[in-house]
């Protein structure tokens, strides 16, 4: 029993209780508060709710006087009300908001109280908001990151990217190559710079420790000045840096200067032994230049002598600014009035695809829309599959203040019946569920955090601006709404169902009345209804991708045994090794020497193995069709292999013989075709041998066909095969004009080591060690099991997956949770009709059946609308899926039965104990 003397001292200021009218007066308003409690008490009110409501009263200071004057038992009503308006007019003296503060944290506390006598309720509330908001806020984090944010440069709105696309050979983007760039530069009236870039290769560094292999970014100047980086240390580039006769420079990315240099201020002029050329130090570029898609270590000018150039080596990416006021259609116009220059500019090349500008149109896009390019689809899908979480986990825990709200429906209508104002009421209500938004908020908060480096530990490698994701003040913003969003919401809804006008007519009518007890049920019904129907849009979701994952890893990749391959790349560098016979002969030894690794069977060398991001397109001709600038010509994937590839790999050959090293060393006119481009060519691969084909149309040097080998899927599994034509490593030069002993071989290749032993400790080892016994200190570049790679080609996938898996678990949870929630109510308030109908004959299996019948009606009628729901909102996937329809019958079959089954069980604890009401202990209750 609380000390209500003690609580009147304390609130009309008098501690000491020297005066004995003072004494009389506390005395009777405590007898008279303790009344109050008492009789609360008597009307079901629990404890808290009966001190809350005690505390309210002497908080309305003119209520509690006027209270006070009713009181026959009061004799001294006028002193009290005087000495109240006293404590009043002192407590607006000491400042007025204290006051109200005072008062705001007093209600604070006595809501703590209240949720504390309370662990489940208020555990699982926290627990669920948490869930939500914390799942929701990660993916948001992303997505602002990512998509929402501008890209960190100055002016980014006014950086675009500038792309090429060839329709004819059904390429969207095919990049930038030297001639374009040049002509653009010189030509152009929209930009105010121009840089062109390409971040895939990687460069060899050696002369300190061991050899070690780094990605590098190679850029033009004019990229530096587009995006207004400057360098923390140093300068950038210059023409003279870019003059293939010009002194050798190089610069650090910040990252690569604190680990290799621990951010030595005096970097700057030393030297970097770099794919073996001595390349000066000349400055720092900040981490930012990552927003350009790529993580380099060093910077490296492109050198190009425009006196050799032509229209032709294309795959770069270009970046610019535009001049103020210019727009991305005004500057497509300009660049394709400047396109033509091109070939006028920079004549020779190749006569094939290239030779003609009307094959090629101009893209000019955002940079940030180039650099994000199809994973928005990707992060606003996911961010829908947590938002349907966070609305799932909103609907559970509004069913539960529901539930509470009747709990405390006795109290509150204890209030209204005393004159407490409707705004009071609903701060009853609405204190308990601020506290419980802004504790799971801060719980949410926690989990994102947790979740988020999780995320960015699963991401796919080229999901882009990865390093800007963090929780920082916008982000924040989110939670908090969030929080204080569903605070209010949850507080207000048991008032917006109970009005002030239905407490009062509840205190009436004993707190007994069917319309509003089919009103509850109703909503809780609805709610449980909304939380299947969401339940099962994201658990199809995440079963169409399931089925995906399944199709994609079901697919044949057109080799054999990958888990028994070690992918690698090396790079001869040219200052070392100057002639194409000498490079040849090098990869044979190193070839050679890696077969005798114990353990190793086989050894296959190319250009590119399967999936690991490298690619060449250019013509091809077949002898007998019109060779003219405008005759027909075929551009596809190109590859250079050496002998023990397709045998290495396990690629089966159709029909024919593979390369061998006699062919490379003697430039052999040989090459081979996968079998679609020879059925695309030639009508079939029987057709195909023999025909004789060339890289170049002046001079032609034809080359016979004397194998069809499967197709293969080099870039990915979720990839079409490309259509492939295979030449030796070693060839004849393809571009026009070089003479008939010019030969050109590929300084950079790849290595796939066959071998049981590729998981094994001391295996990368002994690989190393037999590489360095041909070419010491040359580093191994991008070692990884093929497995590997083919796990990152589908990585989007496999993490879009395991997001929406984790989301659809936690969305089946909480739905259950609801349901079962719902119709344990249930059960509860109609304990007494069951009770008579048990009395009245009826079986504890009909019982059991009724309620299980119930749980099955809610969850099919969610089960209804979530299909119609998911068969809307799955359309928006497609992009994601592969051998699966957005409408898979199968899949949406699986999901409903699975649902209705588990729904059930839910139901199954609620109906056991429904059977097992006892009639008599019911009928006594009623």
């Amino acid at each position: 029993m609380p000390d209500f003397e003690k609580w009147v001292r304390e609130y009309l200021d008098l501690p000491e209780m020297t005066d004995h009218r003072d004494q009389r007066i506390a005395g009777e308003l405590a007898a008279h508060l303790e009344e109050v409690y008492r009789d609360a008490l008597s009307r079901g009110v629990t404890e808290e709710g009966a001190e809350a409501l005690v505390l309210e009263l002497l908080g309305e200071r003119e209520s509690a006087v006027r209270e006070l004057l009713r009181s026959e038992r009061l004799h001294a009503a006028a002193e009290a009300r005087r000495r109240l308006e006293r404590a009043e007019e002192r407590l607006r003296r000491k400042g007025g908001g204290w006051a109200h503060l005072a008062d705001l944290t007093r209600d604070l506390r006595v809501a703590l109280r209240a949720l504390a006598k309370r662990p489940l309720f208020t555990g699982l509330v926290i627990l669920v908001l948490a869930l939500g908001i914390g799942a929701t806020t990660a993916i948001f984090t992303l997505v602002d990151a990512i998509i929402l944010s501008p890209l960190p440069f100055d002016g980014p709105d006014r950086l675009v990217a500038v792309q090429h696309a060839a329709p004819g050979r059904g390429l969207r983007d095919v990049g930038q190559c030297a001639a374009w760039h040049f002509t653009y530069e010189d030509e152009n009236r929209v930009f105010e710079d121009l840089g062109m870039f390409t971040g895939f290769s990687m460069a060899s560094v050696t002369g300190a420790g061991d050899p070690e292999a780094v990605p590098t970014l190679q850029v033009t100047s004019g990229v530096f000045r587009a995006i207004q980086a400057n360098p923390v240390l140093g300068r950038i580039f210059t023409p003279e840096d870019e003059d293939p006769d010009g002194p050798a420079t190089v610069m650090l990315s910040r990252g690569y200067w604190q680990s290799r240099f621990g951010e030595d201020p005096n970097v700057l002029g030393q030297t970097l032994q770099v794919d073996g050329i001595t390349r000066e130090i000349i400055g720092v570029m900040p981490s930012r230049i990552r927003a350009l898609g790529y993580d380099p270590a060093l910077i490296l000018p492109l050198r190009f002598r425009r006196s050799s150039l032509f229209v032709g080596n294309i795959g770069y990416d270009a970046v610019a600014r535009l001049r103020g006021g210019v727009t991305l259609e005004e500057a497509r116009a300009d660049l394709t009035r400047v396109l033509p220059m091109a070939w006028e500019k920079f004549p020779g090349g190749p006569t094939a695809s290239s030779n003609d500008p009307s094959h090629y149109q101009v893209e000019v896009r955002p940079l940030k829309d180039d650099l994000v390019g199809s994973v928005a689809s990707l992060l606003w899908v996911l961010l829908g599959g947590v938002g349907v979480v966070l609305l799932i986990a909103c609907a559970n825990v509004a069913n539960l203040f529901l539930v509470r709200a009747q709990g405390k429906e006795g109290e509150m209508a204890v209030r209204a019946a005393m004159g407490a104002s409707t705004g009071r009421i609903g701060w009853e209500y609405l204190k308990e569920s601020l506290l419980l938004g802004a504790m799971g908020g801060l719980g949410g908060l926690i989990l994102a955090q947790v979740g988020l480096r999780s995320l960015v530990a699963l991401a796919p490698a080229n999901l882009p601006r990865l390093e800007e994701v963090s929780l920082d003040s916008t982000v924040l913003l989110f939670p908090l709404a969030v929080s204080v969003g569903s605070g209010v919401s949850f507080g207000l809804l048991p008032l917006m169902r109970h009005g002030r006008a239905q407490l009062v007519g509840a205190l009436k009518e004993g707190g007994r009345s069917r319309t509003r007890d089919r009103s509850r049920h109703r909503a809780l019904n609805l709610l449980a209804v909304f939380q299947m129907a969401l339940a099962l849009v994201l658990l199809v979701a995440g079963g169409l991708m399931l089925r995906s994952f399944q199709s994609l890893r079901g697919v044949d990749p057109g080799f054999r045994n990958p888990e028994e391959i070690l992918a690698l790349r090396l790079y001869l560098p040219p200052r070392e090794m100057l002639d194409a016979a000498d490079v040849a002969t090098t990869y044979e030894m190193i070839v050679r020497r890696l077969e005798e690794v114990p353990g190793v069977s086989s050894v296959g060398l190319a250009t590119a193995i399967p999936m690991d991001g490298s690619n060449n397109v250019n013509p091809f001709y077949v002898q007998g069709q019109t060779l003219d600038p405008d005759g027909p010509r075929i551009s596809r994937r190109h590859k250079w292999i050496g002998e023990g590839y397709l045998e290495s790999l396990r690629i089966p050959l159709l029909m024919g013989r593979s390369f061998t090293w006699e062919d490379i060393h003697n430039r052999a006119p040989v090459a081979l075709l996968s079998e679609s481009l020879a059925v695309e060519v030639f009508g079939s691969p029987e057709l195909a041998m023999g025909q004789r084909i060339a890289a170049r149309p002046d001079p032609p040097e034809w080359k016979e066909i004397v194998g069809i080998v499967t197709d293969v899927r080099e870039d990915g599994l979720d990839q079409p095969p490309p259509k492939l034509v295979y030449w030796p490593q070693v060839t004849l030069a393809f571009w026009e004009g070089s003479s008939a002993d010019q030969v050109q071989t590929w300084r950079s290749a790849g290595l796939a080591v066959r071998s049981r032993r590729v998981n094994t400790p001391g295996f990368l080892s002994e690989v190393e060690d037999a590489i360095w016994e041909v070419r010491p200190n040359l580093p191994l570049m991008r070692v990884r099991p093929l497995t590997d790679l083919m796990a990152a080609s589908i990585s989007r996938t496999s993490f879009t997956l395991i997001l929406l898996g984790i989301a659809g678990g936690a969305a089946l949870i909480l739905g259950l949770v609801g349901v079962y929630g719902v119709i344990s109510y249930a059960v509860s308030q109609r304990r007494q009709e069951l009770g008579m109908r048990m009395a009245l004959g009826a079986q504890a299996g009909d019982v059991k059946a009724m309620v299980l019948r119930q749980g099955f009606t809610l969850a099919a009628v969610g089960v209804v609308a979530g299909l119609a729901l998911a068969l809307g909102l799955t359309r928006l996937m497609s992009a994601l899926l592969f051998g699966v329809s957005p409408a898979d019958t199968m899949t949406y079959a699986l999901v409903a039965a699975a649902l209705l089954a588990v729904a059930l069980l839910a139901s199954y604890l609620p109906a056991q104990r429904a059977a097992s009401v006892d009639p008599m202990t019911a009928l006594r209750a009623e």
